[in-house]
């Protein structure tokens, strides 16, 4: 079976009607009696779950039956990381639901794609319809035949309908875009037709962004700390506001560089990160490396890559950053911002340095791209950096500051 490619469909709405209220709270309860079951069973499939538990919450709770699986699944994905959390020596509390949330699968409910209209059972014959607000964006995916219906959420002033479908083959590529990922930018080298050239991709604004939300927290943090309750409450919304600001101008660096890959005809080539340790750092490197939203970016590139049917490789990062790409040699201490080879003298920015070496990785792992891509570092030695995509012109419908807020300076 192919891969697929699963998109988010967001309405605001309000959720507020009794009857829904009602739903979403039963909901709760069936998953909460589900994690207990399971506990008290030692329970980890749905299968066992459902021979368990159905009978009994069937005739308990007088709502529509398909959501009592949907709650099973619910339960049994938070018992996993339960699980895996106890795994590790970590304390931890039994699970317990708390939010208003009610999951669905696309049998579950009905939607009227031209109209927005969606109708969610509550029990029998009796249900709930909304007039979901459709964008332009919306409907371009709704109205379009080959993304069909997945799951349905339904959350505190929120209704999110999954859409799918399958995943282009990836095309044969006839470049290379490879890429070091940084706190303020995307740097490497784009290879395509014999010709190479440094590029980069800065989005320097979500460090300010996050340094903007980071004084605002602390400020709120020293008013209100008489007052726990509306505390915590100020620094949820600040820390909701900064990621989505930083989602955003995520969303924009990664289309751009799908967007010039694919124009190209070219594969991504990444480094295979992992969560760096905060062992032997101070506590302001641990915050900056722990806010660092690499994580967020590399998914998004994958998922968009995915769905253009762009390829994406990636390579182990060892080494990279303190490797000459032309004799090989490895310099085992710090590298400062320009990394200078003692054997050959070869010298450049560190991270477009390593933006070499994954690319030299990437060829010598992948014959395909063997083949189609030629280029010698050494020739790149006195290169001027490009930016891969026009990201100011993009950024430029990023959504600023509220006012009132702090700058940077």
């Amino acid at each position: 079976m192919g891969s697929k490619v699963v998109r988010s469909l967001v309405f605001c709405v309000d959720t507020n009607p009794p009857r829904l209220q009602w739903l979403l709270q039963e909901f709760r309860l069936l998953v909460n009696r589900s994690i207990r079951i399971a506990i008290r069973g030692d329970i980890r499939s749905r299968f066992r779950l459902t021979q368990a538990a159905y009978r009994t919450l069937s005739a308990e709770h007088n709502v529509y039956k398909q959501y009592i699986p949907s709650a099973f699944g619910v339960a049994l994905g938070l018992l996993k990381a339960y699980r895996r959390r106890m795994r590790r020596g970590r304390t931890t509390k039994v699970p317990y639901l708390h939010r208003l949330i009610l999951k669905a699968e696309n049998q579950s409910y009905r939607l009227d794609r031209d109209t927005g209209r969606i109708r969610i059972p509550i029990r029998g014959t009796e249900g709930i319809q909304f007039d979901l607000p459709l964008s332009t964006w919306h409907r371009s995916i709704l109205q379009d035949s080959s993304w069909g219906l997945g799951s349905l959420t339904v959350s505190s002033g929120r209704i999110i309908v999954a859409v799918r479908r399958g995943a282009p083959d990836p095309y044969e590529p006839v470049g290379a875009v490879a890429l070091d990922a940084n706190e303020s930018s995307l740097d490497g080298v784009a290879a395509h037709d014999g010709d190479a050239r440094l590029v980069t991709i800065p989005f320097p604004e979500v460090r300010v962004v996050q340094a903007t939300h980071f004084r605002r927290r602390r400020r709120l943090a020293r008013e209100k700390t008489h007052d726990h309750r509306v505390m915590r409450r100020l620094l949820a919304r600040e820390g909701l506001r900064e990621r989505n600001r930083v989602r955003q101008r995520l969303h924009l660096v990664s289309k751009g560089l799908v967007t010039a890959a694919e124009t190209r005809r070219a594969a991504v080539v990444l480094e295979n990160l992992q969560m760096p340790s905060g062992g032997g750092r101070d506590r302001k490197v641990r915050r900056r490396l722990s806010s660092w939203p690499r994580g967020e970016l590399l998914r998004q590139i994958e998922y968009k890559a995915l769905a253009a049917g762009v390829p994406v490789i990636k390579v182990n990062p060892q080494w990279t950053s303190k490797t000459c790409p032309v004799c090989g040699a490895r310099r085992r201490d710090r590298v400062g911002q320009d990394f200078v080879c003692q054997m050959c003298d070869w010298e450049m920015d560190r991270q477009h340095n390593a933006g070499l070496n994954i690319l030299k990785t990437a060829l010598v792992s992948n014959e395909t791209l063997a083949r189609a891509v030629r280029f010698q570092p050494g020739a790149l030695r006195n290169d001027v950096v490009i930016p891969l995509c026009d990201l100011p012109a993009l950024l430029a419908c990023a959504r600023d500051e509220p006012s009132g807020a702090e700058s940077l300076s």
